[in-house]
């Protein structure tokens, strides 16, 4: 069905028309009369209508954009600029389209030709689901649940989104969400210094070493490797654990990589008990040596210790 307003093809007369309408008073007495987008919709119960106002051409591209993907159809801008926008469905023969640009009547934007619905067959792959949009869909996800994986993410948008998206795409899009919601993890690097000196401050007599790689002063400095050991995790240790150490190096996933060492004991539940860790960029016989040298240096020596 073809619904279109007498102003979507008299785009340039509309200013004529309008020119004695000044009076804001006037315009909002106009806008009352239209149906308003409901930014707050959630995805799948989008709705768009003739007339329907916009306040500008960004939320309506996205509006486009989700109404779309969530039916299954694949659509493409034909005309986008400051002021209008149209969008026309990708299949052959099928007719939906949908334009929008400034009204001077109502002082925003509206639609003013709406072509629906589609007559094509719904699809599971989108060429507007791309990075940008996929991370945007992500991004309450990771607050809520951080340790989604690829796979997750890959079940997610086809449970709740009902798309089907490639490994690539699921990498990207996770990557650039992650640093929306984390953010940058090389400029989190800057925060470390900050970062050691409130643990001393809020846990006196622990020990945390920072060790950064600069070969000249014209250089900024590297991460080369961290130790953590709180007190109160030598405390423990000395009063309720076994006298025995157990050691271990495990990868680290994320951009950067590296590896987490650690010293562990046991309690007298049989649970593990951690007294220190380290990141360090690989295992090697100097990191080993320079973790278990802090480490010593923080337990002491079993005959100290009665």
């Amino acid at each position: 069905m073809v619904i279109s307003s007498d102003e979507e093809e008299g785009y340039i007369s509309e200013e004529l028309v309008d020119e004695c309408i000044s009076d804001d008073d006037k315009g909002e007495e106009e806008k009352a009369k239209y149906p308003e987008f409901d930014e707050k919709a959630i995805f799948g119960d989008i709705q768009l209508q003739l007339n329907m106002l916009f306040p500008n051409l960004t939320v309506f591209k996205k509006a486009v954009t989700d109404y779309n993907i969530a039916i299954g159809r694949v659509f493409k801008f034909v005309k986008n600029d400051n002021e209008r926008v149209r969008a026309k469905c990708r299949s052959e023969g099928c007719k939906w389209e949908i334009f929008c640009s400034w009204s001077n009547e109502v002082k925003t934007f509206k639609i003013k030709k709406f072509v629906e619905p589609h007559t094509c067959a719904r699809g599971f792959k989108n060429k507007q689901a791309n990075k940008k949009w996929l991370a945007a869909q992500l991004v309450d996800e990771l607050r809520s649940y951080p340790t989604m994986s690829a796979h997750d993410a890959f079940e997610w948008f086809k449970r709740c989104r009902g798309i089907h998206v490639d490994d690539y795409q699921i990498y990207r899009a996770m990557k650039l969400a992650r640093k929306i919601v984390e953010g940058s993890e090389k400029l989190q690097y800057q925060k470390l210094w900050d970062y050691c000196e409130e643990l001393r401050r809020r846990n006196p007599n622990s020990t945390f070493g920072l060790k950064v790689h600069r070969p000249t002063l014209e250089l900024p400095p590297t991460f080369d490797r961290l130790y953590i050991c709180f007190n109160a995790n030598v405390q423990g240790f000395k009063a309720g654990c076994r006298p025995l150490i157990g050691l271990d190096g495990c990868f680290l996933k994320g951009y950067y990589g590296g590896q987490l060492l650690s010293a562990v004991a046991q309690d007298s539940n049989q649970h593990f008990y951690v007294i220190a860790v380290a990141v360090v960029g690989q295992e090697s016989r100097d990191t080993w040596s320079w973790f278990l040298t802090n480490l010593l240096g923080d337990i002491g020596q079993y005959s100290d210790n009665g």
